[in-house]
């Protein structure tokens, strides 16, 4: 038998899961924006950041072997666990956020 995964939605424009809607690490959906959100937790501050249109997907590789360096008003979602391989640098600015999904 099949399992389904529903994630915390809206259909509502403009709508977005404040930090008491999510737990740590929990996935949002717009489907009326076509945004996506997580919660996270960075020393003690926790947030909710969107990942959507400005989302940039780094890899669903499992090893970086080129040097990345996001702009300043990128995010990147990596989806399963990721390896960075020796010599290789990933610049992640202050603003911006890598999360990888395991």
């Amino acid at each position: 038998m099949a399992n389904t995964v529903k994630l915390k939605r809206s259909a509502v424009q403009g709508k977005v899961p404040a930090v008491e809607d999510l737990q740590l690490g929990e996935l949002a959906l717009n489907t009326f924006d076509g945004k996506a959100y997580i919660k996270k937790d960075q020393n003690g501050t926790e947030e909710v950041v969107e990942i959507g249109a400005t989302a940039q997907v780094l890899s669903t590789a499992r090893t970086i072997t080129e040097d990345v360096s996001l702009g300043s008003d990128r995010n990147i979602l990596s989806i399963n666990d990721v390896v960075v391989a020796d010599g290789v640098t990933v610049d992640v600015p202050d603003g911006c956020t890598w999360i990888v999904v395991a």
